[in-house]
């Protein structure tokens, strides 16, 4: 296009201007007609630096038969063509384009497509700034001319944006907090024409807040908020400089952080009670801050632990957890949760609570404030005081001494008040550990015990007055004991009779512990027999009452007598309610004999004959001059062996020989004839059945008369005891006694050593209570469960009469007890 010679441009040249000539728009120096400037209006058209301008020349002819021949392109200041379009001779498509080397040279290029028509300029430049013209040359249409002023438009080439500090901001001003002033500074270099430069917050115009300063090529605006707001977080502040349409405004934003403190904080779980021991659920939610709140909790200003606390937080709220176990102590006091913001800590806002906890009540007794409780004597008044924490409130006090209840009681002085105990007049019964119990609706609970001590003059702390059985010349160890507090006890002995009365020296006696005293006496003679009396002082006082010591004359004491055996059935002595206890016994009656000055106890004993041990004993007190025993019938049995009964008497002084009543055995029939313990054993033929008979008759005489005898009673007497007949034998006397039974039939018992007079025994006393039994062996359940169920006195297994039963129990198997050792009786009279 741009392949021209010289010779053939400076021709097209020479003829353009003759047709300017022509035209009159060029004088006759060859130069740019003034006139035909004024002829043509001026399009201004701005180019960006260095970006694309278009100078537009409209090429379109004015009929359709007309035809372009060439556009030719000047600069104002020049004469000379810079650029041309060339038509001639050619079609328009393949026109020839010039473009001044000096001028515009490559970067400009007549574009036809457009409409208008326009030289494009490229890269534009600050010295293509000027005002051009466009000339059109018709084939056959007049000459058009246009006139373009290029501007060039150069943009800011910096911009700045700081704080009233100077500092640069990039991105993010702040932290501020609320109520502060925001200043921004916008400082924008270069730019022509002047920028013009603005703010925008969050895209919107802020003209409101700008002052703007002007300096040769630096042009600065200043933002200034006095004072920013919660609704200020997050904004964004837009810096925005520019000085044409062509290309975007340069811009700069920040973003406004800030610190916010907590807007509200409340407890969302609020229990209307809380109960002690078991764990509670407090949950805090705080909103508003930035940075998200921290939440701490406290009671009674003292923090938690922080393992108690569990935390959660976002850009929105944050939510604490205490999770914790009240006490009773916790009760009123005000738990409550605080949220604070580091950034900002002066500013911190809390809720809370008061805690309802509700718990059994606490208890607490204390001895009046005003007594010494080293210092309270018998005669002294007392008075507790119950201290009680509940909540719910306690609806009930109790008072107990030593746990037993106290109540109220005027006549002996004692007054129980709401939460006191007063004791007028206190006793040494009153001493001991007292408590109160408290009880409200979750439960009753006790005070620890307090221990009441009641100081007293000594008492006789054993039973006054004793006896103490002594022979002559026998020496004594007397103890005398007594109760006192305080326990150190100085102690006086006396001896008095129906003669003299003196004071025991000293020397005669001693102090063993502080409340006991031991006397050594030794009667020498008939009026050394009286009483021992000792007292005791201590700090409290004298003993009131002596301990008084009866000193007899005292033996051991003699045997019992008159020893009668019965079965348990023969019950007519007891009452029907205890029937049913004693049918299963066997039943020994003895007459206590002299007891030797002293109180005794009659023992029975059972021995096995063959082993020689001590099967069983029991104890009875003599009651009325008769001691009664009790003996169960599953003790007896010794496994084929024989048991031998027999009784004695002890006091003090020692024990009487041994009485020997019977030796008993429990034997299966099939074993009543081994020959070892029956009664043949050791025996003739003939003493065996002088034996049976004489036993025949005796039990035919015995039965007879008890028959008789017992049809001149009166009814009320039918249950008494059946009559005896007397056995002598070479050792002794024995009675055969019969009882009627319930059954036809009858046996005789065996009774040792009757009444000189003959009389029958005297009437049974009851069962032993006051004395065990005491068996040697121990007898296994199924043992134990097979009991006698008939007992009968034989002598052999073919007698021709019947053995005569006189117990029947419902056992699972069957034997009897059988006498042994019984001498033959010489007479029945």
């Amino acid at each position: 296009m741009w392949g021209v010679s010289g010779e053939t441009m400076e021709a097209v040249l020479r003829g353009c201007v003759l047709v300017v000539m022509a035209a009159g728009f060029v004088s006759g120096t060859g130069e740019w007609s003034e006139d035909a400037e004024d002829l043509v209006s001026t399009v201004e058209v701005d180019a960006v630096l260095g970006r694309t301008a278009s100078l537009p020349c409209d090429v379109t002819p004015d009929t359709n038969e007309d035809r372009v021949y060439m556009v030719l392109w000047f600069r104002k200041s020049g004469g000379k063509p810079i650029y041309s379009f060339d038509v001639r001779g050619r079609s328009f498509n393949k026109a020839l384009q010039w473009s001044d080397p000096g001028a515009f040279g490559p970067r400009a290029y007549f574009a036809t497509v457009a409409r208008p028509a326009s030289l494009t300029l490229s890269s534009v430049q600050l010295d293509d700034e000027g005002t051009y013209r466009c000339r059109v040359d018709f084939k056959n249409s007049p000459t058009r001319n246009f006139q373009i002023r290029l501007i060039v438009i150069v943009p800011p080439h910096q911009m700045l944006l700081y704080d009233k500090s100077g500092a640069d901001v990039s991105g993010v001003v702040g932290p501020l907090e609320e109520g502060s002033a925001l200043i921004l500074i916008c400082e924008v270099r270069g730019g022509r024409p002047e920028p013009v430069v603005t703010w925008l917050i969050d895209g919107l115009s802020a003209t409101q807040y700008i002052g703007e300063k002007t300096d040769t090529h630096v042009v600065v605006n200043r933002l200034e908020l006095q004072h920013v707001r919660r609704e200020d977080l997050n904004k964004t502040f837009k810096c925005r400089a520019a000085n044409t349409n062509l290309v975007p405004p340069q811009e700069k934003a920040v973003r406004l952080e800030m610190n916010l403190a907590p807007l509200s904080i409340s407890l969302v779980s609020r229990p209307q009670q809380l109960l002690a021991g078991s764990a509670a659920t407090l949950r805090c939610i705080a909103e508003g801050s930035r940075p998200p709140a921290q939440i701490s909790w406290y009671k009674d200003n003292r923090s938690f632990e922080k393992d108690k606390v569990t935390d959660h937080s976002n850009e929105t709220w944050s939510v604490s957890t205490l999770v914790f176990s009240p006490s009773p102590e916790d009760h009123g006091v005000t738990v409550k949760c605080v949220a604070s913001n580091t950034a900002l800590p002066g500013k911190v806002i809390d809720d809370q609570l008061k805690l309802n906890v509700v718990y059994s009540p606490l208890v607490m007794l204390t001895l009046g404030s005003t007594l010494n409780p080293h210092d309270i004597k018998e005669g002294d008044d007392v008075y507790f005081e119950c201290s009680v924490r509940a909540n719910p409130r306690e609806h009930r006090i109790s008072w107990y001494h030593n746990d037993r209840a106290v109540t109220q009681n005027m006549t002996s002085g004692i007054i129980v008040s709401t939460r006191s105990l007063v004791m007028q007049g206190v006793t040494r019964q009153e001493a001991g550990r007292y408590a109160c119990r408290a009880a409200n609706a979750r439960g009753e609970t006790s005070s620890d015990s307090v221990t009441l001590r009641v100081q007293y003059a000594p008492v006789c702390g054993m039973t006054s007055p004793q006896v103490v059985g002594a022979a002559l010349d026998e020496s004594l160890h007397v103890r005398c004991s007594v109760h006192a507090d305080p326990g150190d006890v100085t102690f006086l002995w006396q001896f008095n009779n129906s003669g003299e009365s003196f004071d025991v020296s000293p020397a005669r006696y001693a102090t063993l512990n502080g409340s006991t005293s031991e006397l050594r006496y030794t009667p020498a003679s008939e009026r050394d027999y009286g009483a021992l009396t000792c007292r005791g002082t201590n700090t409290v006082g004298q003993q009131s009452h002596p301990c008084i010591f009866q000193i007899v004359p005292a033996a051991r004491p003699s045997p019992p007598r008159n020893c009668t055996v019965f079965t348990g059935n023969d019950s007519s002595w007891i009452d029907d309610s205890a029937k049913e206890e004693v049918n299963d016994y066997l039943e020994v009656r003895c007459v206590a004999g002299y007891d030797g000055g002293l109180p005794q106890l009659v023992v029975l004993e059972a021995l096995d004959s063959i082993t020689g041990r001590i099967r069983f004993n029991v104890t009875a007190n003599e009651t009325n001059g008769l001691a009664v025993f009790l003996v169960p019938a599953d003790v007896l049995w010794t496994g084929g062996g024989a048991l031998r009964l027999s009784v004695y008497s002890r006091n003090d002084k020692g024990s009487s020989e041994k009485i020997v009543i019977q030796a008993l055995s429990y034997q299966d029939p099939e074993r009543r004839t081994d020959g070892s313990h029956n009664l043949m054993a050791g025996m003739s033929s003939a003493a065996f059945w002088a034996i049976v008979l004489t036993i025949s008759l005796c039990m035919s005489i015995a039965l007879m008369t008890a028959l008789v005898l017992r049809r001149r009673r009166t009814r009320s007497t039918s249950k008494q005891h059946a009559s005896e007949l007397q056995l002598n034998a070479g050792d002794g006397q024995y009675v055969v006694a019969y009882t009627l039974k319930p059954h036809k039939q009858a046996q005789p018992d065996i009774v040792l050593n009757p009444p000189p007079d003959g009389s029958p025994p005297a009437k049974r006393a009851g069962p032993v209570k006051n004395g065990p039994l005491h068996t040697s062996d121990e007898w296994s359940d199924e043992r134990r469960a097979s009991i006698v169920d008939k007992v009968s006195i034989s002598s052999t297994s073919n007698i021709s009469s019947k053995p005569i039963t006189v117990s029947t129990t419902a056992l699972s198997r069957r034997e009897h007890l059988i006498a042994e050792e019984i001498p033959g009786p010489e007479s029945c009279v």
